[in-house]
């Protein structure tokens, strides 16, 4: 499907920011109608070429050739009118206009009397949609779809600017397997097109589904550029971490008759007449495809939505948990989903975050400076959390490392059953085996999980059992053996 016509070529990028250099000599290039992946762990250096790549930054020094003309003015507007659109993790459409529009948004066709041409617009849009196989109504208003979809309007934009290599970063870090096949089908179309894709994703079975070639960088430089068919799994987290990691879980079952959290028929926001229990030191999943009502159950057990009906029961006693305060009383913690609007205070230090919980435990909320340090210090040593202080602001770690901030400032207050909402989605492969090595530390201290995953192998490698949702229903319930991608799927789907 590659072609010999090179379309996008990088040489010896360089880009600082004070003194630390975050390209250091970084090439890259991109054939017509190839997928080329771009590895690499948190910090690595890929959302600085990115935005080198969109015109966000401009190289300190380095060349960018487009169809072999050397690129001079490195603007957003030129890169874009040069062709090169960037699809970003987070969601950049306007939810409350139609699709249509925003396919034409900041473009849109006017008539000869200098009208809004509607019908015009509708009629390409639905052109550009069709091309890409996908099922959307161009009418329909963005709010109403998701997240796969939503992500696909965004690919139509971008085929409407007429964009010949289009930059895909981490585009379905929050889908499950159906809506990932959904943007793989796209991403094939686009391919057949002309088109280059330049991917970036922490999910190495996508790499390996959807790519090319594969380049890795690490601090800045390039490691290795190979096709994806001649470069192993393991070799592609060493080169990507620096050192040999194997893709384990870590885990050794450490189950007790005990059972320390029960749900009976019970219904609340998002799902229904849901039956679930979890002993002490067990790991239990919760898999569904996204919108499956697994964020929904794990929020309501924590207290962020109150029961409409049912039982929990913690240690089998009937409770009532109407708010995350009650939820913390009684020894739960939520580690969430989205770590940067629930999780942390972005705007403050990793010493202060950790803290945070800790305070609704005081008496008095003068806190003593020293003991609070001695603590944070406590669990970034414990995490091996790659920070240059305590005092360092949380926003300008790694997701990874972020995610690490959330485990300690959860650790610090000492609850009995952990809640996790995706525990490693958008950290790199060295951040998730870290993860895993404490959760599995956790259970060995009689904690207990339950966890909520869109990755199959996650499950598989760490959960006791698994519970899959469909439409708001646990629709099974599976054992050791019985965990299989098979079976979450076939239940799921």
């Amino acid at each position: 499907m590659t072609s010999n016509n090179k379309i996008l070529e990088l040489q010896n990028i360089v880009k600082h920011f004070g003194g630390a250099k975050a390209l250091d000599g970084v090439s890259f290039d991109l054939y017509s109608g190839e997928v080329h992946t771009i590895c690499g762990e948190n910090g690595a250096g890929k959302s600085t070429l990115i935005k080198v790549l969109s015109g966000a930054h401009t190289p300190d020094s380095g060349k960018i050739f487009i169809d072999g003309n050397l690129v001079n003015d490195l603007t957003p507007n030129e890169m874009l009118k040069a062709g090169i659109a960037t699809i970003y993790q987070e969601n950049t459409l306007f939810l409350h206009l139609s699709v249509y529009e925003n396919i034409f948004v900041g473009r849109e066709l006017t008539s000869k009397y200098g009208r809004l041409d509607k019908s015009a617009m509708i009629a390409e849009a639905k052109n550009i949609i069709t091309s890409l196989g996908a099922d959307i109504d161009v009418m329909d208003t963005v709010s109403t779809l998701g997240g796969a979809k939503m992500k696909i309007v965004e690919i139509a934009r971008a085929v409407g600017r007429k964009a010949r290599v289009l930059v895909m970063d981490e585009p379905s870090s929050s889908f499950g397997n159906h809506e990932v096949d959904l943007l793989f089908d796209v991403m094939h179309r686009l391919r057949k097109s002309g088109a280059g894709i330049i991917f970036i994703s922490h999910h190495l079975d996508e790499v390996y589904a959807i790519s090319d070639r594969v380049t890795v960088i690490r601090d800045g430089q390039n490691i290795s550029s190979n096709a994806v068919g001649e470069i192993s799994n393991k070799q592609l987290i060493q080169d990507m971490v620096g050192r040999n990691v194997e893709q384990v879980y870590h885990h050794t079952p450490c189950v007790k008759d005990h059972v320390v959290l029960e749900l009976k028929n019970a219904s609340g926001y998002g799902f229904n007449e849901a039956n679930l229990y979890l002993k002490k030191g067990e790991i239990v999943g919760i898999a569904g495809l996204v919108g499956a009502g697994r964020s929904e159950l794990i929020n309501s057990i924590f207290g962020k939505y109150p029961l409409a009906s049912g039982q929990l029961s913690l240690y089998g006693k009937s409770v009532s948990i109407n708010t995350p305060e009650t939820g913390m009383k009684n020894g739960l913690c939520l580690i969430t989903e989205d770590r940067k609007i629930d999780g942390l205070f972005l705007g403050q230090s990793c010493n202060d975050n950790i803290y945070v919980p800790l305070l609704t435990k005081q008496k008095n909320l003068l806190v003593k400076s020293q003991v609070q340090k001695n603590l944070s210090n406590h669990y970034v040593d414990q995490l091996s959390i790659k920070i240059s202080s305590i005092e360092q602001p949380v926003s300008g770690l790694s997701g990874g490392n972020q995610q690490k901030i959330i485990l300690a400032k959860w650790m610090a207050t000492n609850p009995s059953i952990f809640l996790f909402d995706e525990p490693t989605r958008g950290i790199d492969v060295g951040a998730k085996e870290d993860v895993y090595l404490e959760l599995q530390k956790l259970i060995e201290s009689d904690k207990s999980i339950l966890i909520v995953s869109s990755e199959i192998t996650e499950l598989m490698g760490l959960c006791d059992r698994v519970y899959v949702m469909k439409a708001g229903t646990i629709v099974n319930e599976l054992v050791d053996e019985e965990i299989t991608e098979h079976n979450i799927l076939e239940s799921a789907l």
